[in-house]
Parts: structure tokens; sequence; C-alpha cells
């Protein structure tokens, strides 16, 4: 990418600078023959048809972002682990850096390698920003009301499906029912009256609490499967679940002790839930290409060159 951006901009130097040698139409001659020549103009025309669309994009973004940012620790190091990892590719497959991103990137040398790089996480960085302020006051409102909440005081016990990759899919399924099945026992023990700790230290595969009676203390989001957390916030305080809840780590039997009071929507939880549904944005199709557009038309872009400016434009459709 960078080898086509400096072959265009040389070009462009050719078109609007170079006075070696003039033709009868008064473009610049860069290839001459007995008959006629070449004129920087015919390159740059044949480049901006081939290149134009994917190299203009670069060297705009390139200007803007390098104007909206400056270095940082991170972005050095996003750039140097992904250098260190295409030359691990690179040494894998049998070649240098060098022709490892000139055949996968169109790149040649480590250097415009990092420029590359750069791009791409200045790209993301202000993707991520832009996805933050369109999150809409709606958007943060429902976010709170359907899925912020106090910590749980809970308990579980995990009976997991024990069993190794190699095994056949009858295999797989009986482990299945086996589980499934001892869930069930330990909830027919809990409704005979069972002490739930008594069981957790018994049955529950995940030791860290089981060794405390099952206990996890205070959970919350990302603390737990998604489906346990959802089962937990459906209890009501010292009851536990009737049937086993099915998540990918295993079978969970939860215990609700108490909930906390929902926080308040602050500063800094408004900013929390912002990033989260903005990351949700940045997910969706299309999302990238409309922020980064968005950020050219801040800067009141326009096009002098029209086919260039159709190319553009045709890019996003």
């Amino acid at each position: 990418m960078k080898k086509k951006i400096l072959i265009l901009l040389a070009v462009l130097f050719f078109v609007s600078g170079c006075k070696d040698v003039k033709l009868d139409n008064g473009e610049n001659a860069i290839v001459t023959f007995k008959e006629g020549a070449i004129s920087s103009q015919d390159l740059y025309s044949l480049l901006k048809t081939r290149y134009g669309k994917e190299v203009i994009t670069d060297l705009i973004d390139t200007y803007l972002l390098d104007k909206k940012y400056e270095s940082t620790n991170e972005e050095r190091s996003y750039i140097n682990q992904g250098v260190k990892t295409l030359k691990k590719n690179a040494e894998a497959a049998g070649t240098t850096l060098e022709t490892y991103i000139s055949l996968y990137y169109g790149l040649s040398s480590e250097n415009d390698l990092e420029d590359y790089l750069r791009l791409n996480y200045r790209r993301g960085l202000f993707v991520q920003e832009y996805a933050k302020e369109n999150v809409t006051e709606k958007q943060i409102n429902q976010y709170y009301e359907n899925y912020i909440y106090g910590d749980i005081d809970a308990s579980q016990i995990l009976i997991t499906v024990d069993v190794n990759s190699s095994a056949t899919d009858e295999e797989k399924t009986k482990a299945e029912e086996t589980a499934l099945n001892t869930a069930k026992e330990v909830i027919a023990k809990l409704n005979s009256g069972a002490d739930f700790a008594t069981l957790a230290k018994q049955y529950s595969k995940d030791q860290n609490s089981a060794n405390n009676g099952g206990s996890l203390g205070k959970v919350n989001t990302g603390d737990l499967a998604d489906e346990a957390l959802a089962a937990l916030r459906e209890l009501k305080d010292g009851s536990y679940t009737k049937s086993p809840v099915k998540a990918s780590d295993g079978y969970h039997i939860l215990y609700r002790k108490s909930i906390d009071a929902k926080p308040e929507l602050t500063e800094d939880l408004t900013n929390e839930i912002k990033s989260i549904i903005g990351q949700e944005l940045q997910a969706t199709d299309g999302f990238s290409a409309k922020a980064l557009k968005a950020l050219r038309e801040q800067n009141e872009m326009k096009f002098v060159d029209t086919y260039l400016e159709k190319a553009y434009e045709n890019a996003g459709k």
C-alpha cells in the first residue's frame, strides 16, 4: 500500500512540477520515443484508475488522524506486537518479513508495515470514540433499566459435563445426560431439606466456591455465565433454582442470599454504559465505514479530481 501511495505522490509531483520535457499539449513527459512520448498525466490516470480508491482513502485518513492523535505507549505497543506477530508468521512460512508483507499486504518494508499498523490503530480509536458519541440518552436509560442491577450475594453448585475432546458423539450425549441427572438429584435433595453448603462441598466442580460451601460472594455482570446471572436476578432472596441452569461451563444450581440496591446512574456509570453500547455499535455492519466517512465530512473534505471523488463515493456502496 505504501509503495502505491509513493508512486502516486511521485506522479503528482511530475504532473504539477516537473519541467524537464514538455509535450506539445503542455504535459510533462516521463518517457520519450523516437516518435511520441508517455506523459506524467498518462501514468497518473492509469494509477488512479487501478489504485485510486484504495490509496486516496488511506492518504486522507492518515492526514486527518495524524492531526487528531499523537503517538502513545498503547499505540506503540500495538505496532510492536503487530510487527512481532508478522515476523513469526514469516518465519513459520520460511520467508523474510519483507517478502511476507509484500505478498499479503502489498507493503515493501518494515517501516511501511509500521505505518499501516499505525493507521489501523488510529482508525480503530476514532471509530471507538465515534461510537460512544453516538450513543443516545434513550439507549443509556434503556440499558440502565434492563441490565444494571445491584451486586448479588450468591452461592452455586456447578455440575460439569465431564468428557474429553476425543469422545464420540454418543459418549458426549451420555456425559451430558449424566451431568443433568446429577444436577436434578442435587435439587431433589435441596427440596427434601438438605443443606446447600453441604451439597456444594460434595457435588460442585467449582473448587473455589465449593470449599466455601458454594459461596460466590457478591457477583455482577462478567462474574458468571450470562445464563446463571439471569437466573439469579429472577430468584427471590433466600431461594434457589428449581431446575438446573445450563451454561457453557455446565449445569448451575444457584442460591440467592440478597441483592444490593440498584446503583445510581452517575457520570462514571453513564460512561461505562456508553462504552458497552458503543462496542455493540462497532460490531454492526458498515459502522466503521460510516464513522470514517463522518471524520472526513467533519473536516469539510472536498475533491478536486472528479474521478477520485467518484471512486471514493462508489467505495461506500
